[in-house]
């Protein structure tokens, strides 16, 4: 018997589906804080970003993306489960240290409450993992959709009533707890049918093999947020919120076709798994060369935006204040067009499972980053920014070519393994 695979196409509508209505929301959030709040208001929430995001990520070790690798089932659900329900609070603990050894306290506040509501979405990210692996990415984009429609509708809600940050940060841990107790658990336990539980398990033997093998790729999510903090920590310390806010908001457009590729990366990712753990070069590569044609489509597309229509798009979106960056605009659509096909070029790396090599290319990306921005940013400001996202993007972009190409040459050499098997 044939078991019936979803096509990639329907899985892409359904991943662009939640992705594109969860980044929406996040962006009308940022919208209602250039309406409503100032330019500082918008570099404190980036601030509160920048300084969260990453330890919570680092926590998350991809062990979405190690889960849906794991074809052979070497561990069950709820050890991978029960790992990050270790991981998160413990990352949690550490970035409240940290804030209140480096920040005041209203900073703090909003660096914590942000914290906690990337511990709530690293959760509903595991069972996300689970509906994936089944290729159940529906349930993943319904769960996403609520997720996004609650935080959107609580923080304009607390934002206008207040006009305190702190408070309307709030609608964040609220809004996407939500979908996690009333839809994912309940959606991943109907999954399992019964033949697994979801109760989390202390087994720290099993641990240490799951930790040891997605260990690398949290370092790498640590170091892809690197992309983001270095550019913008660097800003926020040399010409203080306000500019951090416009090159934030300006940046966040980036995003809407971000939204894109990772669906289309999230889509493809078992898909190429699968490809790969059968030997069928001819599939691995086709998808490959389609994830890069769409890659290139879609920043040729912003950059067009940019030059052309970037200046009344900024006025409608925000207000005539952020217009005047146009320049800046286009600069950061150049970087993130670059940086889309990268992005995209990252599914098949994990696919093949080389996650130690991604290790490396996102080290090096940090001393990129980090130098260039030393260089230009103090300079030239909020443009010294954009420069700086731009050698990161061209790095990471030629880097991941260079690893793919070299895992398709070594299939090729392997050629078709007996009967197709794995």
């Amino acid at each position: 018997m044939i078991e019936h695979v979803p096509s990639l196409r329907r899985n892409f509508v359904w991943s662009f589906t939640g992705n594109a209505a969860f980044a929406a929301s996040l962006w009308g959030i940022l919208i209602v804080l250039t309406k409503l709040g100032t330019a500082a208001d918008v570099g404190r929430y980036a601030l509160a970003s920048v300084v969260a995001t990453p330890l919570l990520a680092f926590a998350n070790l991809q062990l979405r993306s190690v889960l849906i690798a794991d074809t052979a089932a070497d561990h069950p659900f709820r050890d991978y489960l029960s790992v990050r329900l270790f991981m998160l609070p413990a990352a949690l603990a550490v970035l409240a240290a940290v804030a209140g050894l480096s920040y005041g306290r209203v900073q703090v506040a909003t660096i914590l409450i942000f914290g906690l509501a990337r511990l709530i979405e690293g959760i509903s990210d595991i069972f996300y993992g689970l509906a994936q692996k089944r290729e159940r990415l529906d349930l993943v984009a319904i769960s996403m959709t609520i997720k996004g429609a609650a935080s959107l509708l609580f923080f304009a809600l607390l934002f206008w009533q207040t006009g305190q940050l702190t408070w309307a940060l709030l609608a964040l841990p609220l809004g996407w707890a939500v979908p996690l107790f009333a839809f994912d658990i309940p959606r991943c336990r109907s999954l399992l049918q019964g033949l697994e539980s979801l109760r989390p398990r202390w087994r720290p033997m099993a641990w240490r093999g799951i930790v040891w093998a997605a260990l690398p790729l949290g370092l790498v999510t640590l170091l892809i947020q690197l992309r983001h903090t270095v550019p913008r920590a660097l800003l926020e310390h040399a010409h203080g919120e306000a500019e951090l806010g416009v090159f934030a908001t300006l940046s966040y457009l980036v995003l809407v076709g971000n939204t894109v590729v990772m669906a289309l990366s999230q889509s493809s990712i078992a898909r190429l798994s699968r490809a790969r753990a059968c030997g069928d070069i001819t599939a691995f590569h086709a998808t490959v060369r389609k994830l890069v044609a769409l890659g290139c489509a879609m920043g040729a597309a912003g950059v067009l935006v940019a030059v052309y229509w970037g200046k009344p798009v900024l006025t409608l979106l925000y207000s005539r204040e952020y217009a005047e960056y146009q320049n800046l605009f286009v600069l950061v659509m150049i970087a993130g067009g670059i940086l889309y096909v990268g992005s995209l070029l990252g599914a098949p790396t994990t696919a093949m499972r080389a996650f130690r090599v991604q290790l490396w290319i996102h080290a090096a990306n940090a001393g990129v980053l980090l130098v260039a921005g030393i260089l230009l940013i103090p300079r030239l400001g909020m443009m010294g920014a954009g420069w700086t996202t731009l050698a990161g993007a061209v790095w990471v972009t030629a880097a991941y070519a260079a690893v793919v190409a070299r895992g398709i040459g070594r299939m090729r050499a392997a050629g078709p393994l007996p009967g197709g098997a794995a």
